[in-house]
């Protein structure tokens, strides 16, 4: 049964990546490289679907190639990023259930990391996803049951809930949903019931059924989810398993734009000048600490994960800001700088700094984005 922890698990079809990071020219043996996964068996449901798999690679080889070998044709690769990858499950065509075997191999490790996958005999109340229209901001899905008269849920979660919530299994999960939906309906003097057929947007549909997701987190992963379920007064009940696909919202296009960064210390003031060159709007300015999650150390290149986690922290507190009623013209001015600029800042002895300043930008009034790669200095 494809729960929702098995919306983390496990790389199957043959693929080659190129590695990023702390390389090494050659094969240490003393330190050879270590592949560690979020689990070694995947168990998914006769539906199929895409499913991110979180890896993590110690001491890599430079030019080093992973050989991900799978044993059926009905598991293969989708996408790899540099800390994730998307695996595609073909829906089950067959009464029983089936297995595949993977090995994944890499230079200098020995030996072969060895993947079980099982899927479940096809699904009788399956539902298929359809995404398109897919920007930095907002998707399109088209959710397709088979069953055109079973009411469903139809909607779509960032997916690091899965990832920090804990929650492993899927009817958890719709206890949790409902339990939040429960809540809403006794504060409007509703059943939930009532208010599954009144909310907007429209969660529940018969048939298929079309959504647009607007204000989505730029660079983040969302998991699209449908389960059958109906509904009598406060009570509910699902009537198919849980059904889902993920969607990798990209970053914005970046624009050219460099800062030329200068740095003079009197004691523990650093006086920090910035000169945004010919980018006439906005900007970030981040200062983190060597004990801090986005400092880098010198001589080592910021990769895709860094940045998306920046974007992440600087998207985060704008949301968070407006939300409390600010625009997002207040939150700019208010947290970021335009032109020349000298900021005197406070540090602490006996630590090292990295300055971190990127272009920012907000269109038509929405949650301001990140819009040009980082420049840094250190300090």
């Amino acid at each position: 049964m494809h729960n929702l922890k098995t919306l983390m698990v496990i790389l199957m079809a043959a693929f080659t990546v190129s590695l990023v990071g702390c390389e090494t020219n050659e094969i240490d043996p003393n330190n050879p490289p270590k592949l560690v996964l979020d689990t070694y068996t995947l168990n998914v449901d006769g539906g199929g679907g895409d499913i991110p798999l979180y890896y993590g690679l110690t001491n890599p080889v430079k030019g080093g190639d992973f050989e991900v070998i799978s044993t059926e044709t009905w598991v293969s690769l989708k996408e790899v990023t540099s800390s994730t990858i998307v695996l595609h499950i073909d829906p089950s065509n067959s009464n029983e259930e089936r297995f595949a075997m993977v090995t994944i191999k890499y230079p200098g490790l020995e030996p072969a990391t060895k993947v079980t996958v099982l899927q479940d005999k096809q699904l009788l109340n399956k539902f298929s996803f359809e995404v398109s229209n897919v920007t930095y901001k907002s998707c399109t899905v088209k959710y397709k049951p088979l069953d055109k008269n079973r009411p469903y849920m139809a909607n779509v979660i960032d997916a690091e809930y899965f990832k920090q919530s804990g929650v492993s299994q899927e009817q958890a999960f719709v206890d949790a949903e409902m339990a939040s939906y429960l809540a809403l309906a006794e504060r409007n003097n509703m059943t939930l019931e009532e208010l599954m057929g009144r909310v907007q947007p429209q969660l529940i549909y018969t048939g298929d059924a079309e959504r647009q997701f607007i204000g989505m987190q730029p660079g983040a992963t969302y998991v699209i989810y449908s389960y059958g379920i109906t509904f009598s007064g406060n009570s509910y009940q699902m009537t198919t398993p849980m059904h889902s696909t993920v969607v990798e919202i990209p970053m914005p296009a970046m624009y050219d734009a460099t800062f030329n960064i200068n740095c003079r210390m009197s004691g523990t003031t650093a006086s920090i000048s910035i000169d945004p060159g010919d980018w006439s709007g906005y900007y970030s300015v981040q200062i983190a600490p060597d004990d801090s999650l986005h400092y880098i150390e010198p001589g080592t290149q910021m990769t895709e994960g860094a940045i998306k986690s920046l974007a992440n922290k600087f998207y985060t507190n704008a949301r968070n800001v407006m939300k409390g009623g600010a625009s997002a013209e207040q939150f700019l001015r208010a947290n970021c700088y335009t032109g020349f600029r000298t900021l005197d800042v406070q540090l602490q002895s006996g630590k090292r700094y990295m300055i971190i300043v990127f272009a920012v930008e907000s269109k038509d009034g929405e949650v301001p984005v990140m819009r040009s790669m980082p420049s840094i200095m250190y300090i």
